[in-house]
């Protein structure tokens, strides 16, 4: 439900903006009817004012970033055992693309000039989510109680029933889990390798080098 809500809100959270925008325009313009009157008619007497009221409201990168991190890691987390997560999600994240291209073309001020920093950074944060799918999606698919019916009795309904479902049980036997298992132990290994052994790995050739190639293209003077 809290997906489903996420995943509606964007247009409503960015229309507020835009009514509340409109609002304040047409109070400042008298409410003129006529449209040819509306461009000569306001109450403000400095240009600053009349800047910040026609200019629409600041685009706020950082809040869109979280907010699809947020979602990402939810599906991540939940979806193995919540399929419906990913198709909401996919409906989340098209609904949030949309509304986004409509509200820089639009309302948005023009965006202050920022380096791709940010961008990286969410870009690096997201792709730690697999890690969190990987190993509670282990966790979900090892419990007997799911695939092998496995539910111990209990005396009375004030006695709390066991699952049995440990991190022992996870190596019992061979079960679906198993797949997941390896893949998991070998995600690690990259992630432990990537983030502790960079350097050596990027001396020893086994990643792409950070150094930017300087290359003179012999161009002519630009003007």
């Amino acid at each position: 439900m809290t997906m489903t809500i996420n995943a509606i809100l964007p247009p409503i959270i960015e229309a507020i903006p835009i009514v509340l925008g409109w609002y304040a325009r047409r109070s400042d313009q008298g409410w003129v009817k006529d449209k040819s009157l509306r461009l000569y008619s306001t109450k403000t007497t400095q240009i600053y004012k009349y800047m910040d009221l026609y200019s629409g409201p600041a685009y706020v990168i950082h809040f869109k970033y979280s907010a699809l991190l947020n979602s990402t890691y939810v599906t991540m987390l939940y979806g193995l055992g919540m399929p419906i997560l990913f198709p909401i999600a996919a409906l989340q994240y098209f609904i949030f693309w949309a509304t986004e291209r409509y509200q820089m073309a639009y309302t948005y001020q023009m965006p202050p000039a920022l380096d791709d920093m940010l961008t990286k950074n969410t870009v690096q944060l997201l792709s730690y989510s697999p890690v969190l799918f990987l190993f509670n999606g282990l966790w979900m698919i090892s419990n007997k109680q799911i695939f092998n019916s496995w539910v111990n009795q209990v005396p009375d309904t004030t006695s709390i029933m066991q699952t049995d479902h440990t991190i022992a049980s996870i190596f019992d036997r061979l079960q679906p889990s198993t797949p997941m298992l390896l893949i998991s132990f070998a995600f690690t290994i990259i992630i432990i390798m990537r983030v502790f052994f960079y350097d050596k790995l990027t001396k020893w050739g086994f990643t792409l080098t950070k150094a930017e190639i300087v290359v003179d293209e012999d161009l002519p003077n630009f003007f």
